[in-house]
Order: C-alpha cells, then sequence, then structure tokens
C-alpha cells in the first residue's frame, strides 16, 4: 500500500482539528486509509495516546513543534 503519507509522519487532521503520529499504513475500499496515534494531551505524549484511523484526503503535514519535540524523547510505549 502506497499513500501520501508514511509511518512516523506527524500529520494533523483537518476535520478533527487534531496532531498525531502514524503507525499504520492500509487500503480500504481503494483508499488509503491510515492508523494514527493521538495524544491524549494535545502537545505532548507523556499523558500516552488513542489509536484513531483517518482517511488520506483529511490529512496534512503536522506543525506542532511541541508534539514533534515530545515525539523524539518519548518514542511509543504501551500504556
Amino acid at each position: 500500500m502506497k499513500g501520501k503519507s508514511k509511518l512516523t509522519d506527524l500529520v494533523y487532521n483537518r476535520n478533527t482539528k487534531e496532531d498525531g503520529t502514524i503507525t499504520r499504513v492500509y487500503e480500504t475500499n481503494g483508499a488509503a486509509m491510515y492508523e494514527v496515534a493521538v495524544p491524549q494531551n494535545r502537545d505532548s505524549w507523556t499523558g500516552g495516546y488513542f489509536i484513531s484511523d483517518w482517511a488520506e484526503d483529511v490529512l496534512q503535514f503536522s506543525t506542532n513543534e511541541p508534539l514533534r519535540v515530545s515525539r523524539a524523547v518519548h518514542a511509543f510505549r504501551a500504556y
């Protein structure tokens, strides 16, 4: 499956106004879909995260710098 985004990209969902990191890319009915880790706290991964499925057409690259820095330090671990 090839989409515009790739694993670990930090993306922004224009519909939900949330940022998250792509954890899986898959296809549904010919459309690219992304499993995205969405932080419980808007600008930090320290509070854990939820998993959400996002369609490619609502995504753009995120400009949330605090979340990008927090991601580098925190790394994804199970809660």
